[in-house]
């Protein structure tokens, strides 16, 4: 087994090539797009649902002073 004693010197040797670790820059990118993908994906899902419930709402017409007859949904 080799010891690294020089950092420097290990990193820019031919055989490293700038990877310190097996699959550097092929997985990764694969999952910042995966993380974005859910995270766009995430935004639009609960975009429908606020809009859905927001218009259930809208539509029962509550008055101003509803809230003091203890209306459920409010």
């Amino acid at each position: 087994m080799a010891t690294v004693t020089n950092w420097i010197d290990h990193l820019s040797a031919k055989e490293v090539a700038g990877a310190v670790y097996p699959g550097a820059g092929s997985s990764e990118t694969l999952l910042v797009l995966l993380g974005i993908v859910i995270w766009v994906g995430w935004h639009v899902i609960t975009n429908n649902s606020e809009s859905n419930e927001l218009s259930r709402l809208a539509r029962k017409r509550h008055g101003a002073n509803d809230h003091k007859s203890n209306i459920t949904d409010w």
